[in-house]
């Protein structure tokens, strides 16, 4: 082989080489590892050695035969290349239909450029004897040949331009799906019409994700069951579309949304997000509680109470206690030494309460100086034991400033949901207000809204 031959081979063997890398920096986010590389290169730097050697010492390393006398750098030299090309098609393709239509272009240049080197090998491959076992006899073919080269090279590098000024890489790749889909916080399945399990962001299931990693053509319901059999996982009580997760105490909230994905004329599918809501949600519990306790005693306050009251007065419940407290001297203890010292006393009765309270009860400060108890399936016997607690609780504490703390009860019993529940609360707030004998003219705001 004669030496333009030779320069003309060195020129070429590393260009699908550089093809690939170009292509695949252009269309993937993922880094490209440094043995990969070296691995592409590998055969390129080989082909190199032995056509320097043939150019500058021919004969010298007898181990490696000539470029010119065998056909195994040849036969390598396509096989690498044919390999780097389908890579870069593949590449390219991958993308290509990952991408919306109109942002598409780019791609197909590249896709064009690709094609200009498989062309140039081609014509490598039927210039080149050795391979086909005949020298070429068409003068006309012999002619136009030369000529393939410098038009292959103006269909790679015209449509490389080309693609880098319609839209360069970072756009090419963040509308791509791979980008998408493996750079979303959110974890995203896409179900078909059936509700079974079609694809999903994998990426997320290599980051120790609590949830179970999905089955391909799973029922939703039944990946859902395997969710909640896993140990570590349950549905929330206040949404069933709301799965928590707890590892070393420590729970996170996801909430899993569906959407159908279809077109104006034709429904394909379903789009599930599963998205972190654990700040959302501390943060919305925490409105909740503000809502229904009672920031000074750590009681469920008015709001819960009405909105429990209306849930509990069914006949399972019954018989159903009702209890209604004031507590004593409140009033005074706030006009002569202030609502700091008056806060002090209705948080002492607060606890009184919460340890003395019978289990399965539900006490709330519904007033300033107010509480009411309720207790399904109460009896009398029952409400003379939690007074008579109450008392032995309060005697036991002597305050610095208010000295003794009390609170006067009164209590009564609702049968049956046939009696208005305000009438069994009056009976209960005119005792209590009997044995308090004070304000008796005051209504209790225990009492539901006409």
């Amino acid at each position: 082989m004669d030496t333009p031959d030779l320069l003309r081979n060195l020129f070429i063997i590393p260009i699908p080489a550089f093809l690939c890398l170009h292509i695949r920096r252009q269309v993937s986010y993922k880094e490209q590892r440094t043995d990969t590389a070296i691995a592409l290169f590998a055969i390129p730097a080989i082909l190199a050695v032995v056509i320097c050697r043939d150019l500058l010492i021919p004969g010298s390393f007898s181990a490696l035969p000539a470029i010119g006398e065998t056909r195994w750098c040849r036969i390598v030299f396509y096989v690498y290349a044919g390999i780097a090309l389908i890579r870069s098609y593949l590449l390219c393709f991958s993308v290509f239909y990952q991408m919306p239509r109109r942002t598409r272009r780019s791609t197909g240049y590249k896709l064009v450029s690709v094609s200009a080197v498989a062309f140039l090998i081609i014509l490598e491959a039927l210039t080149d004897a050795s391979i086909l076992g005949a020298t070429m006899q068409n003068e006309i073919l012999e002619a136009l040949l030369p000529l393939g080269p410098p038009i292959a090279f103006c269909f790679l590098l015209f449509p490389l331009y080309n693609a880098l000024h319609v839209m360069p890489a970072s756009d090419v790749i963040v509308t791509s799906r791979e980008f998408v889909m493996g750079g979303l916080n959110t974890t995203v399945l896409i179900l078909n019409q059936k509700q079974q399990l079609l694809d999903w962001n994998r990426k997320v299931w290599g980051d120790g994700f609590p949830l179970p990693k999905p089955l391909f053509m799973e029922p939703f319901d039944a990946y859902k069951e395997r969710i909640l059999e896993c140990g570590s996982c349950r549905v929330s009580p206040y949404n069933e579309n709301i799965i928590i997760s707890e590892k070393d105490g420590v729970e996170t909230h996801y909430l899993l949304r569906t959407h159908e994905a279809k077109s104006p004329k034709r429904a394909f599918g379903f789009v599930l997000e599963i998205s972190e809501i654990t700040p959302i949600y501390t943060l919305l519990r925490q409105f909740e509680e503000l809502a229904h306790y009672d920031r000074l005693t750590n009681m469920y306050n008015r709001n819960a109470y009405l909105s429990l009251v209306t849930n509990i007065i069914k006949e399972e419940n019954m018989p159903l206690l009702i209890f209604v407290g004031d507590v004593n001297q409140l009033k005074q203890v706030n006009d002569v030494h202030g609502h700091i010292v008056g806060d002090q006393l209705i948080i002492t009765i607060a606890d009184i309460i919460k340890k003395a309270m019978p289990p399965g009860a539900f006490a709330a400060r519904v007033g300033g100086d107010e509480f009411v108890m309720l207790l399904p399936g109460g009896s009398v016997e029952v409400a003379e034991q939690f007074v008579h607690d109450v008392i032995d609780m309060c005697g036991e504490v002597r305050h610095e400033v208010f000295g003794l703390p009390s609170i006067s009860w009164g209590y009564s019993v609702m049968a049956s949901v046939e009696r208005s529940y305000n009438e069994v609360f009056d009976e209960a707030d005119k005792i209590m207000y009997e044995y308090k004998k004070a304000r008796h003219q005051f209504r209790s705001s225990g009492l539901l809204p006409g």
